[in-house]
């Protein structure tokens, strides 16, 4: 990453740690409107060239169909069908089966590799069987997360060690003091006062807590300062998802994509299109289009378990003839 991106990219995350803090509700909110939609697509995009090749026909199609299976859960869910515990459960069930898919290969990869895949199927059923619905939220806040994973497996050498230090600043150090506290300290500083109000239909910090807050935590007093926190890593998360892995690339890697995309610039124009669209969706109907973005985001999130698996796996995939030269 360049000294002018790193500077964009630092003013951009003193912004959003700023607007988390001073207003929670409002960040989570018109985040995910303005850039939940393009980073679905820019990571999933990233993931099959980057992992595409690492990935056999017979573990696609079980990858598939259980992304397939879990989707269409999410749209039931839409049309209220059925008991919402049990399609949480079977959820988390499918997602456990995500490493099962891929568990031939890691076993290939030695025992940390399997270790990895059995914890990864333990802790689905464990979240299946005891408490769904706060497994899911549980999920939900970790996988935020995941570019720290990424960036470890994409970045090599001195890049490595920077890009991981500015990322964890980002997706660590920063949501950690407002977990501690940090929102009370940067309302003091502005001499503002915490808005605990959302936009249009949302509600209150109150009624936004269980998006990220598992149900046995909604009344413990650090509950909104979780929150708080879960805000601005949603923004970190797209930040580094949005505007650093696109540039980073597929890297030395042969690039091999289970899907066909488009070439950049019209793969850009489209994700735009349909990001306006789901933000005026986010505008007249913000809990209705969070529910049918859900469909979609929950692709991308469970998929990255089995390529987070794959990477700290050691899968191997056939390097480009010609190496790309290192972004970071």
């Amino acid at each position: 990453m360049t000294g002018g991106r790193t500077l964009a990219a630092a003013a951009l995350t003193a912004l959003a740690f700023v607007a988390a803090a001073l207003a929670p509700v409002w960040t989570y909110a018109l985040s995910l409107a303005l850039f939940g939609l393009s980073h679905v697509a820019c990571e999933l995009r990233y993931l099959d060239e980057r992992f595409g090749g690492r990935i056999d026909g017979r573990a696609w199609r079980q990858l598939a169909a259980l992304l397939l299976a879990i989707a269409a859960l999410r749209a039931i869910a839409l049309a209220g069908v059925g008991d919402a515990t049990a399609r949480m459960a079977i959820e988390l069930l499918c997602g456990g089966a995500l490493a099962v898919a891929v568990a031939p290969k890691l076993r290939r990869n030695g025992p940390l590799a399997a270790g990895l895949g059995l914890l990864a199927l333990g802790l689905a059923l464990t979240g299946a069987s005891l408490a769904p619905a706060a497994a899911l939220v549980a999920f939900a806040f970790v996988h935020n997360l995941t570019p720290l994973g990424l960036l470890a497996e994409r970045l090599h050498g001195p890049a490595r060690r920077r890009g991981l230090l500015l990322a964890a600043v980002g997706l660590v150090a920063l949501p950690l003091l407002l977990v501690l506290g940090g929102r009370r300290a940067v309302a003091d500083a502005f001499g503002a006062a915490i808005r605990v109000d959302g936009p249009l239909a949302l509600g209150t910090l109150a009624d936004a807590l269980p998006a990220f807050v598992p149900g046995p935590w909604l009344d413990a007093p650090w509950a909104r300062d979780l929150f708080t926190a879960a805000a601005f890593l949603q923004c970190m998360h797209y930040l580094v998802v949005i505007g650093w892995l696109p540039r980073l690339g597929a890297g030395d890697v042969a690039i091999a994509p289970k899907l066909r995309w488009p070439p950049p610039r019209a793969f850009a124009r489209a994700v735009v299109a349909a990001t306006l669209a789901l933000t005026a969706a986010f505008a007249l109907d913000f809990v209705g289009a969070r529910a049918a973005y859900g469909v979609f985001a929950s692709v991308h999130a469970w998929i990255e378990v089995p390529v987070l698996l794959l990477a700290v796996g050691g899968a191997t995939t056939p390097r480009a003839t010609t190496p790309l030269p290192e972004a970071a």
